[in-house]
């Protein structure tokens, strides 16, 4: 895609765009105000590129240690319901960031499927594969688990 990719923890981002160590960042929409990159960046690219996943989880022995009252309170506030409460607060997050950069007058290109896209497709695939057959090469079937992945998302679209 033209672009050389660097790693970096998220709270290097700010600091890493005024200094021009980085020209973008790839970051769901929510991390922009929560790292201040709406301080410094006026153009995105709206692109459903990866999805983010939240685990919480608790040792099993501890969980087990704790009498039944304290199991029911953890296990009344936990699983899909609680995953569904933190979705739909990171979606919410997202969807307020979005509409601040609009608000604000940013540049918004916005790319809905860009697997179907003729400027995304052919890029988007080869890095895909290009990063599976590196996973390969550790003697793991990536692309198993990526069709698995891709299976797994489809059954969960609402």
């Amino acid at each position: 895609m033209g672009a050389a990719p660097v790693g970096l923890p998220a709270t290097d981002i700010y600091t890493s765009l005024q200094r021009g160590v980085i020209d973008g960042l790839s970051l769901p929409w929510d991390g922009v105000p929560i790292f201040r990159v709406n301080e410094l960046v006026k153009n995105h690219t709206n692109i459903p590129l990866y999805s983010s996943s939240v685990v919480i989880n608790m040792n099993k022995e501890k969980y087990d240690s704790l009498p039944p009252d304290l199991q029911k309170v953890i296990d009344d506030n936990s699983g899909m319901v609680f995953a569904k409460k933190v979705g739909d607060m990171l979606n919410e997050n997202d969807t307020k960031a979005l509409q601040d950069a609009k608000n604000a007058g940013d540049t918004i290109v916005d790319i809905p499927d860009p697997l179907n896209d003729p400027a995304w497709s052919s890029l988007l695939k080869q890095g895909t594969q290009k990063y599976l057959n590196s996973v390969n090469q550790n003697g793991v079937d990536a692309d198993a688990v990526y069709e698995q992945v891709k299976a797994a998302s489809e059954a969960c679209k609402v």
